[in-house]
Order: structure tokens, then sequence, then C-alpha cells
């Protein structure tokens, strides 16, 4: 599997999002994504970058599909975060964020 090939399967069959959600989660357009999907154009490092942070994965998995597909946490609690701040909207999140932020202050 190349690494479009994982990101359509990471979209579709893993986090279960739509191209035009998860395309704004990492802030291109659906087209671009669908064009990165079926490989009509390469991977930027922007992109790479931003769907490892935004989804936590692991840059190895997705560029060479070396697993395991998530970036390694020996934490259980802070996977447990994770996984609830994917499941935020965009508002929650800035929310959250914010919040923490504070936390840090």
């Amino acid at each position: 599997m190349q690494a479009n090939e994982r990101i359509k399967h990471l979209r579709k069959e893993i986090l279960k999002l739509n191209q035009e959600d998860f395309a704004g989660k990492i802030h291109i357009s659906r087209a671009n994504l669908g064009s990165i999907e079926i490989g009509r154009i390469n991977l930027t490092e922007r992109v790479v970058s931003d769907i490892c942070r935004e989804f936590a994965v692991s840059r190895d998995w997705l560029l060479q599909g070396t697993e395991p597909v998530f970036q390694e946490n020996n934490d259980p609690f802070a996977d447990e975060i994770v996984k609830i701040y994917l499941s935020l909207n965009d508002d929650n999140r800035k929310y959250l964020r914010g919040y923490m932020q504070r936390l840090l202050a």
C-alpha cells in the first residue's frame, strides 16, 4: 500500500471521516485531498505533518507502512484524552486548547 492509499484507508476505515471533514481538519480542500488519495498529486511535507499532528498518526506508518498506525504512548490516560479530543468538533477543540493553556499559565 502506498502513502496515498494509507491516507484513504486512515480516513475511511479507521477514522470513519468523509473527505470534506478530513480535509478541513488538515486545512486543505476536499478536491486536493481527493487528488492526493488517488495519487494525482504528491504529498507535501506540510500535509504529512498536519495528518500526523491532527490524528496522532505515526509518520513511519504514513510514509512507509511500518506499524503501529498511531504514535505510541505508554500512558493509557493520554490515549483516552487523544480519543476524546479527536471526537470533538472544531469549536470544542479550540475551547479545550484554550482551557489547557490557561491551566499551564
